[in-house]
């Protein structure tokens, strides 16, 4: 049998070696009137006899069998003697089968085909944080806090906090200032391999190595405002309100839709354009911003 054949339902392989006889001596088996009687150990297969909801499989192997004149006999392992010995005369085949146990064990994704410090953890960021972490004020507080071996400062306990060549961790875990929060969510948040992930998600990726005061709050609030996720995410209120139709203008340029197109290419000095647009007759300006 091919690999894909040791994976069948025992009475599959039981009607496969059925059809694989028949195959072999079709020539004799044919041609012949006389009934052909079938001794197998396996009671289930003369259910397949008679009405019954097969699968396609099942339905191709009766296709075949129905061109011959046969009967299953039920007969157990011990009173068919001759079957018994005749497959005991036949060697397995080790190599065979320690190439199929061996193929059931395989890694999917390899390190080389997987970079996982790229998706977990990005030098250049951490260095960044360390850097703004020494010159940070209230990170020097911090650390003045702990040389003078005080246990609270600003609500914050600092019996886990240390310092580490004038840089401020907790627990292992680099101390993020306040000016470093929003671009450190949007690093983590925003690349495309996590695709946006929730509150639960970004947390355990930034507790990774990143730590800061009421840190869960300030991810809950940078998700929250975050324009992906409220326009391809459905909300889980309990309650909703009512959704209500825009009013219509009655006059040009009484409502004013505005838009801003950022990240773009340095041109004259300008790098953001503004869009507004007339609500009524949708025409619009482009307003060239920095």
């Amino acid at each position: 049998m091919i690999f894909a054949e040791c994976n069948y339902h025992i009475y599959d392989k039981k009607l496969l070696v059925i059809i694989q006889c028949f195959e072999h001596w079709r020539l004799k088996l044919k041609c012949t009137e006389l009934l052909i009687q079938m001794f197998i150990d396996h009671q289930t297969l003369k259910i397949f006899m008679k009405n019954k909801q097969l699968t396609q499989r099942q339905v191709n192997y009766l296709n075949i069998l129905f061109k011959f004149n046969f009967q299953i006999i039920f007969q157990s392992g011990k009173m068919n003697t001759k079957v018994n010995a005749l497959i005991k005369m036949f060697l397995i085949d080790v190599s065979e089968s320690t190439q199929r146990t061996e193929d059931c064990y395989q890694i999917i994704l390899t390190f080389n085909k997987v970079n996982i410090l790229a998706i977990e953890f990005e030098v250049d960021l951490y260095q960044r944080v360390k850097d703004v972490n020494k010159m940070n004020e209230l990170c020097n507080e911090y650390r003045q806090a702990i040389n003078e071996n005080k246990l609270k400062l600003h609500s914050t306990e600092l019996r886990h906090c240390k310092i580490i060549d004038d840089v401020l961790f907790r627990k292992d875990l680099l101390w993020v200032s306040e000016n470093m929060h929003t671009k450190l969510l949007k690093k983590i948040h925003d690349q495309s391999f996590i695709s946006h992930s929730d509150n639960q998600r970004t947390t355990n990726l930034v507790q990774r190595f990143y730590y800061w005061s009421d840190h869960w709050a300030t991810i809950k609030r940078y998700i929250w405002n975050c324009d992906v996720c409220q326009q391809s995410k459905t909300s889980k209120d309990s309650i909703n309100e009512l959704l209500h139709s825009l009013s219509i203008s009655q006059k040009r340029w009484k409502n004013i839709v505005m838009n801003f197109i950022t990240e773009l290419s340095l041109s004259e000095n300008y790098n953001v354009i503004c869009t507004i647009i007339c609500w009524l007759i949708k025409k619009r300006h482009y307003v060239l911003c920095y």
